[in-house]
Order: structure tokens, then sequence, then C-alpha cells
């Protein structure tokens, strides 16, 4: 009977031991995919912006441009400056230097929590004029471009674990690709607005979706602010739930 017990331990020992290899090798094999994944990020994108270049960190919006594309020096929506104060929550463009193409437009708003003090300021947003975001943001892209798109055009896509509402429009040479992010009851609702020439489309479309990958709100997008990357990250946002 001790034989047999002995036996048994030692079985276990080497099944115990042989399963730590295999979750050491997983665990190895993640973190070099994130290693490789994330000099691929750094290849081709910009940093996020930094605190004095707008309010995304404050506002939890990790977003990485194309490489050579940095915030306007204004801190301005400069696609359509003539927006009405407090429409939106965040407005931003980022541009090639000295060029105004290729560009990235970002527009969005936030779900915060009721301010149930006695003393509230007032702010632009509690005077502004606000509809569905969407609605909002079709509008403005519609007023820009001359264009009729609605809704009703856009298809869902998916970049590694961000959904969107995507649409292409055709100006002239141009390319203008909006991607609308969260939904109405979501914390965070966001648009992205990549205009390029045509003729740099080939370069442009892998940059363009790994900005789309990498881009996080929320927790998530403390965490990547903080330095996090792979694993590390997406624990931070368990359990935030998911745009639409």
């Amino acid at each position: 009977m001790r034989r047999v017990l002995a036996t048994l331990v030692s079985a276990a020992c080497l099944i115990g031991a042989g399963c730590g290899s295999k979750s050491y090798e997983e665990r190895l094999t993640r973190t070099l995919e994130d290693m490789r994944y994330q000099k691929r990020l750094d290849d081709n994108l910009m940093p996020p912006p930094k605190r004095d270049q707008g309010k995304y960190e404050e506002l939890m919006i990790f977003i990485r441009p194309p490489k050579n594309m940095v915030p306007s020096s204004s801190k301005e929506f400069l696609l359509y400056p003539a927006i009405e104060p407090g429409k939106f929550d965040l407005e931003g463009s980022f541009i090639e230097d000295k060029k105004q193409t290729p560009s990235l437009h970002i527009l969005a708003r936030i779900k915060k929590p009721k301010d149930t003090s006695k003393k509230k300021v007032a702010t632009p947003a509690d005077t502004a004029t606000r509809g569905d975001f969407n609605t909002d943001v079709l509008a403005i892209v519609n007023a820009v471009y001359s264009s009729d798109v609605d809704l009703a055009k856009f298809k869902e896509v998916t970049e590694k674990r961000n959904k969107y509402k995507h649409h292409t429009l055709e100006v002239n040479d141009k390319n203008v690709q909006v991607y609308l992010y969260g939904g109405k009851d979501d914390s965070h609702q966001v648009a992205l607005i990549f205009e390029y020439p045509k003729a740099e489309q080939q370069t442009l479309v892998g940059k363009i979706k790994l900005s789309l990958e990498s881009f996080t709100v929320g927790r998530r997008a403390q965490a990547n602010y903080a330095g996090a990357v792979g694993e590390e990250a997406e624990s931070a946002g368990a359990g935030q739930g998911v745009a639409f």
C-alpha cells in the first residue's frame, strides 16, 4: 500500500510540474506576443497626447494616432470650428506637421455622475443643444463634406476588442473614414474621423487599424496612460463592459 501511495504521489508531482511548465510557457508566449504587438504599435503610431495637449487623459480616452499626426497647436477641432460651445465634452484634431491632411478628428461625450451639490457651477454643456450623439456628429460630417450620410449606411466592425459603426465617404481625391464608438447607455461615446488623400490609402490603412485596435476608454484608458500593456491593461478593464 505504501508503495502504491508513493507511486501516486510521485505521479501527481510530475503532473503538477508538467502543468506548471505548460502554464509558464503559455504566459511566456503571451508576453512575447504582447512585446511584438507593442513594437508594431510603436513603429506605426504616435504616443498618446500629453496632459497639456488636450483633455484626453482627464476624460479617460486613450488614443494613439497614426505616425506623424500630432495634436493641433491650437488644441481646437479643425474640421469644423463653428461647433456650439458645450455640444461635446471633447473636440480635438491631430494633423501631420505643417499639413492639413492626413488628419484625425475626435468628438466625444462622457456620461458623468449627476452633481447633487447645492452650489453647481454652470458650464457650456448645461446650455448647449445636445441631441443624439451620432446624429450630432453626422450633422457636422454632412456640413463639412456636403454629404447626406445617415446611420443606416454604417456597418458594425470589430477591431481587436473594440466595436465600431463605420462608414467611408469618398470626397474628391480624399477618403473620409468615420468610426462611431459607444452607445447611449455607455459612459463614453466617441467619433473618430480619419481624412487622407486616396493616394495614401495603402500607407495609412494598416496604421488606422492599429489606432482603432489600441483605442481604449475608462479604466483601461487609465491603465494605458499609467504604462500598462497586454494582460495588465486588459485586467484593469475587467467588468467595464464593451461598447454596444
